[in-house]
């Protein structure tokens, strides 16, 4: 693919003007909640976490819903929503079963003189689950998942024997939990199957869909967190911080190419797409079809210090063409939340270092809301605008040419970023742009410079005397 380089004149242009920084034209059409007290009928969790903001585990016969890390909008009008491994780390999760959602979603889309947001309800829930035994003794990947195992495991590296039996469903079903793996990202294929990002390997994985995991997981070429069974069979030989995975993965706009990108930059500098800045990550292409990288990259820089990784990605969607929108935030929730942004970028556009230009949208914690969606509500930056402040933002699907879809991941439940005090809900709202997104140029043209004024003729010299 040709790219078309932009000269740092051109960005330098671009910045004077504003059209690099300054938000596009948008409004706050849409939002909704599903509660935290929502529950789905499943194997007692919660058994390997602790007390917090009025939430005493387990969970008996239930598994909460700790908000959606990846989103589909199904050509019905419901939600295909995935949470992420349950309880944030594989230490705490192996009695999470994990899955997608059906979900019908009823936005409130008008002012009704409350702050109350719209319902959200979840139809069915489809396990991951390992039927055809792809991952049994250690195929591949060596791989020992929780099915397989007597006794939960919990803790760092291999885990610990907890001396807590695994529920039955779990072995008779071969169900995947939170232990297993960390899926983050979901795209679906035409063929009904799902594409899965995922973040212990970190692996791409495909299940059909009804929830069985179809082929060996994909690792990849060089990225590898600490919980790559790799990695626990000799430590220290991770390339990547742990929670660093492919927390966003979308297919392009003809189906035939995957693209993942991990939260943040390799730890080891040499792997790094720009050494010395842990701000560079890459969009890495993927061939479904043949299960395989291409090896084909994008370099993408996120905002913040060059070092750290305090900025991470938090999802990508495709709106048309070669142009994503891409999810970029901090870990910061509440009144302390800074970086909850949405920006835009044309592979096909690249600046003289090699990087993908990016023009912001929206900021997320600056939602124009002229329609008084969410009222009154509490914390709101101004009068007409609406904010989520919550640490985990990720998950961005297109709903149409003008419209997009932000939802969140509540890391249920450690985080009160909207109600000090009380676990999240749910949310997600819809953004309407000005104009269609594949139109959005990443770059505007300078303006036109005004044509200069015409001096009047001069006047004819008055004849000699």
């Amino acid at each position: 693919m040709l790219l078309r380089r932009v000269s740092l004149l051109a960005l330098v242009i671009a910045s004077s003007t504003g059209v690099a920084h300054a938000e596009v034209p948008h409004q706050l059409t849409g939002w909704a909640s599903l509660p935290s007290t929502a529950r789905t009928p499943g194997p007692t969790s919660g058994q390997f976490i602790s007390p917090i903001l009025g939430v005493v585990p387990p969970f008996a016969g239930e598994q909460p819903i700790p908000g959606w890390s990846g989103l589909i909008a199904n050509a019905d009008g419901s939600f295909t929503a995935l949470p992420d491994n349950g309880f944030g780390s594989k230490g705490n999760s192996a009695d999470y079963v994990i899955g997608f959602y059906n979900a019908s979603i009823a936005f409130k889309t008008v002012s009704d003189g409350t702050s109350t947001p719209g319902s959200i309800v979840n139809n069915s829930f489809t396990a991951f689950n390992d039927k055809n035994r792809i991952l049994q003794n250690g195929a591949g990947v060596d791989l020992l998942i929780t099915a397989d195992l007597v006794n939960y495991r919990n803790g760092n590296g291999f885990g610990n024997n907890s001396g807590i039996p695994v529920d039955p469903a779990i072995v008779g079903g071969r169900l995947l939990t939170g232990y297993d793996f960390d899926v983050e990202s979901i795209a679906a294929a035409a063929d009904g199957s799902y594409w899965i990002g995922e973040e212990f390997g970190p692996y791409v994985l495909h299940f059909g869909a009804d929830g069985t995991l179809l082929d060996e997981p994909i690792p990849h070429p060089y990225l590898k967190s600490p919980n790559n069974p790799a990695v626990l069979a000799q430590p220290g030989t991770q390339t990547l911080a742990s929670s660093r995975g492919f927390e966003s993965l979308a297919f392009n706009a003809t189906g035939d190419r995957l693209y993942a990108v991990p939260e943040g930059a390799p730890t080891v500098d040499a792997l790094r797409p720009v050494p010395g800045d842990e701000r560079v990550v890459e969009l890495f292409e993927i061939d479904p079809a043949a299960k395989a990288y291409t090896g084909v990259t994008y370099k993408y820089r996120k905002d913040g210090p060059q070092t750290g990784n305090a900025i991470v990605i938090g999802d990508t969607t495709n709106v048309g063409g070669n142009k994503y929108v891409l999810i970029e935030r901090d870990s910061l929730f509440g009144a302390n939340a800074v970086v909850k942004r949405l920006y835009l970028i044309d592979l096909d556009v690249v600046g003289d270092d090699g990087v993908l230009v990016k023009k912001l949208l929206v900021d997320l914690l600056h939602i124009s809301d002229p329609l008084d969606i969410a009222g009154d509500l509490a914390g709101a930056p101004s009068a007409d605008e609406f904010s989520l402040p919550f640490d985990s933002i990720e998950s961005v699907r297109k709903l149409d040419d003008f419209t997009l879809a932000v939802a969140i991941d509540t890391n249920y439940p450690t985080e009160d970023g909207r109600v000090p005090g009380s676990p999240d809900d749910t949310e997600i709202i819809t953004i309407e742009f000005a104009q269609p997104l594949a139109s959005e140029p990443v770059i505007d043209p300078p303006p036109a410079e005004e044509p200069p004024a015409e001096e009047p003729p001069a006047e004819e010299p008055a004849p000699l005397p």
